[in-house]
């Protein structure tokens, strides 16, 4: 018998709820709770234990599970919570969250995680930090051209400085670390040090998975609304954002300097699609080409633009 496992986790404990046995344990969020955790799940025999992206609370988790072989997935916290409504759940507990990720491991589709090598995870720290940072930074510009006292602008633009010369020092320390991170992605235009940390980092799929399933994780994959002979407009929905800003801006610098996609961009605007339609669409034909480049090991087939 199969045993499927759902795991809610917390700072301060990890629950977990076995199904079909509707067993259900709680362990402290420690080194010894882990211990004993991994100890329970082997003695039940568990065939997939399904656990929530928490944050980061889950990464020791995910790291023990591993190292004891055992096959673990980690979800995007919308899909149990979908899941719930669904199921009619309208309470929402430690111990109701894990049922539902037991259930989940029963139903739901979905890849076994494994846990990012620690270079890799390094690199995806400091570019959590740069984007804080240039989150703030900008807020600040954005704020300072609504002020008319000057000494706040002299302070606002005192803390704008500081955090652009943060901003310096770690994209210096990204590039120091891509280097240490072979990507297998050659010289492309818009392929800056940051999407190169950002593939590396946030889309470590690229080149192990098709185009398809790869526009799906950027979420630049159009979904149908269709229902009868009605026929709604397709939207890209979902996916990870963090990769799709910085991939934007990198795909105009892809329209600006290779014909191809320069072309698909000037097509789709001349056929009367809105201009942001046009540029999504290049996202999704740039991120086709760096996953072929990435799978294939080949550089990229540069077009010139016609002057």
């Amino acid at each position: 018998m199969n045993t499927y496992v759902g795991i809610d986790i917390a700072k301060a404990e990890l629950v977990a709820h076995a199904l079909p046995q509707e067993l259900r344990r709680s362990f402290a969020n420690t080194s010894d709770g882990l211990t004993d955790l991994i100890c329970w799940l082997q003695e039940i025999g568990s065939a997939r234990v399904v656990f929530e992206a928490t944050g980061g609370y889950e990464r020791a988790l995910l790291k023990a599970l591993f190292a004891a072989g055992l096959v673990a997935e980690r979800l995007s916290a919308n899909r149990p919570r979908e899941l719930a409504r669904a199921l009619g759940l309208k309470a929402k507990t430690n111990a109701i969250d894990a049922r539902v990720l037991a259930v989940a491991a029963q139903l739901l589709p979905a890849s076994p995680s494994t846990p990012l090598p620690e270079k890799t995870a390094l690199l995806r720290e400091w570019l959590q930090a740069r984007s804080a940072l240039v989150s703030e930074r900008d807020a600040h510009r954005r704020r300072i051209k609504q002020l008319e006292s000057a000494p706040v602008r002299a302070v606002l633009t005192g803390c704008i400085a500081r955090l652009q010369k943060q901003i310096q020092q770690i994209e210096k320390t990204i590039t120091k670390l891509l280097a240490e991170i072979p990507d297998g992605l050659a010289k492309a235009p818009g392929l800056g040090p940051i999407l190169r940390a950002t593939l590396a980092a946030r889309l470590p799929e690229l080149g192990a998975i098709n185009r398809r399933q790869i526009a799906a994780l950027a979420g630049l994959a159009p979904y149908n609304r269709d229902s009868g002979m009605w026929r709604g407009q397709r939207h890209i929905v979902g996916g990870r954002a963090d990769v799709r800003r910085v991939l934007y801006m990198a795909t105009w610098s892809a329209i600006r300097c290779d014909a191809d996609i320069g072309n698909c961009y000037q097509r789709l605007v001349d056929a009367g699609k809105p201009k942001k339609v046009a540029a999504v669409a290049c996202m999704r034909k740039y991120l086709t080409r760096l996953n072929a480049m990435k799978r294939d090991n080949a550089p990229w087939k540069s077009i010139p633009m016609a002057a």
